[in-house]
C-alpha cells in the first residue's frame, strides 16, 4: 500500500509523466497496393507506445494510436519512412 501511495503522490506531484492516448492521422505516398499497405501497418505495429495502427490505401492514410510518452509523432513518420514509403511532413517540419 505504501508504493501505490509513493506513486500516486509523485505522479500528483508532477514527478511522473502520465500517458496520454492520443490518435494522429498521418498521409503516406507511394502505396500502390494491399501489401504496401501491410508494410506500413507492420512498421507501425512494431513501434514501441503504438496500441494500434490502420492504414488505409484507398485514402493514402495511417491513422495511429499511441501513448504520447513512448513514441513522438516524428518517429512516427519515421518507421513508415523506413518502410519503404512518404510520410508527408507534419505541419512543423515543412
Amino acid at each position: 500500500m505504501k508504493l501505490i501511495t509513493s506513486f500516486i503522490a509523485l505522479a500528483l506531484a508532477g514527478g511522473l509523466a502520465i500517458a496520454k492516448e492520443v490518435t494522429a492521422e498521418i498521409k503516406v505516398k507511394g502505396m500502390t497496393c494491399g501489401s504496401c499497405a501491410v508494410a506500413v501497418k507492420k512498421a507501425l505495429n512494431t513501434t514501441k507506445g503504438v496500441k494500434r495502427a490502420d492504414v488505409s490505401l484507398e485514402k493514402g492514410i495511417a491513422t495511429i494510436v499511441y501513448e504520447d510518452t513512448q513514441v513522438t509523432d516524428r518517429q512516427l513518420r519515421t518507421a513508415i519512412n523506413r518502410s519503404g514509403f512518404e510520410a508527408e511532413p507534419s505541419k512543423a517540419e515543412k
